[in-house]
């Protein structure tokens, strides 16, 4: 009996010894992957801070084509001088964006940031994005027929507004102001001759859309004289104080090249588009006559009921001449020439005399295979960069949020932060 007692002793002690052993290490590896968490915690808030809170170095290489991502020393993505947190230079962003219809030219891509920001043996993703986003999808057409030509042009819309989760946004106010250039050519150079300028509201119902229907603009254009016609849009959506912007070029081709960056006062467009025919703005205006493209005036839209007064024609010098040949006697093409040598034969690159600082959109007005195109240029692209690849969700990672702004309209920054070692998000 007593040896019995002694046995079922033993075994207890056993099992308690096992118990004790097996707490003390859950918890050891408890604290370690605290530890873990805490430590990746620290480097996504540092690189968050680095990149919202700093302008890198040198401080204007956004907006400077002769800093590559080479040559950069420091990266930052704030506005230069600006007092106020979180707000970012909107060159800078561009240089981030990388359009599927059109390499960026002056890039900087996911691995140089990786060095800049000190990630070696980290992956991360790195996200910039509206806080609203408008999607424009046209749903019905006018046909104009000036001449022998036969010309297809967007007369309604659909808008929907959805918020940065995906998700449709009521009550949204929406402006949006259709705008149609008139344009007469001649031998070697083409004028506007009138420009028409019509605006509706909406408000989005329960599912964030609604509808705008331009037809009747058209309709006030016949019986003017005019050989080429660019129309565009232009929508404002503002939720609860928080406004979003977006552009759309009508253009009478639907395959026309219709994207393209504008970085300082350098735009890069498609190396098909043609501008053999300067379009030159004779009315009465501020500057130069020329009107190679339309600068959009945001800030704007809510306080001046004259919405023609929006817009502000602004002169591109194309480094091309009518030959297709790169400039040779210019020192702003010759200066992006030296610069970015190989840009020149894959891509359209003017110079901007005037960009409005508060603008998010330019409508660049060319020509594609014969045809007038609007091209329309966001100066607020959405990024989406990932380092150490994307197949698997890893065991442990980190993800921030912060709100910034570019010029007042609001934008999320969403960063996820892993180990390589620990898989991919």
């Amino acid at each position: 009996m007593e040896a019995t007692l002694e046995y079922i002793a033993v075994g207890l002690l056993i099992i308690l010894l096992i118990l004790a052993a097996f707490s003390m290490m859950t918890t050891v590896t408890s604290t370690t992957e605290t530890t873990y968490e805490e430590q990746l915690y620290t480097v996504a808030e540092r690189v968050m801070d680095k990149l919202i809170l700093t302008p890198g170095y040198p401080p204007d290489w956004g907006s400077n084509i002769a800093v590559s991502a080479d040559n950069l020393q420091d990266i930052g993505l704030a506005l230069y001088g600006s007092n106020t947190p979180y707000v970012v230079d909107p060159d800078k962003v561009m240089r981030l964006a990388n359009l599927s219809t059109l390499p960026n030219p002056l890039l900087l891509n996911a691995t140089r940031m990786a060095q800049l920001l000190n990630l070696q043996g980290y992956g991360f993703r790195l996200r910039i994005k509206p806080l609203l986003t408008i999607n424009i999808t046209p749903t019905s057409y006018y046909t104009w027929n000036n001449g022998n030509n036969n010309f297809k042009f967007v007369s309604s819309f659909d808008i929907y507004v959805e918020n940065y989760y995906g998700l449709g946004v009521p009550n949204a106010n929406i402006t949006a102001m259709y705008v149609m250039v008139l344009v007469q050519t001649g031998a070697s150079n083409a004028n506007v001759t009138e420009k028409y300028v019509s605006t509706q509201t909406c408000l989005t119902d329960p599912v964030g859309k609604c509808h705008l229907d331009f037809s009747p603009v058209f309709s006030g254009v016949k019986g003017q004289q005019f050989t080429w016609l660019f129309p565009f849009l232009i929508v404002r959506a503002e939720w609860n104080g928080f406004v979003s912007v977006a552009g759309y070029g009508s253009t009478s081709r639907g395959t026309a090249p219709v994207d393209g960056y504008i970085i300082g006062n350098y735009v890069f467009v498609d190396k098909e588009i043609d501008v053999s025919k300067p379009i030159n703005n004779p009315k009465k205006g501020k500057g130069s006559n020329t009107a190679g493209a339309v600068i959009f005036k945001d800030r704007l839209l809510e306080v001046i009921p004259e919405y023609q007064d929006l817009l502000n024609f602004t002169t591109v010098t194309w480094c091309r001449d009518a030959n297709g040949n790169p400039l040779s006697n210019d020192q702003l093409c010759n200066a992006a020439g030296n610069v970015l040598p190989s840009a020149q034969q894959w891509y359209l690159i003017g110079y901007v005399n005037y960009v409005e600082p508060l603008s998010s959109h330019i409508f660049v007005f060319a020509q594609y295979r014969g045809n007038p195109i609007a091209i329309v240029i966001s100066r607020i692209p959405n990024i989406d960069i990932t380092y150490g690849g994307k197949q698997a969700m890893p065991a442990n990672s980190v993800t921030l949020r912060r709100m910034i702004t570019v010029y007042r309209y609001p934008l999320i920054v969403e960063l996820t932060v892993w180990r390589n070692v620990e898989g991919f998000p």
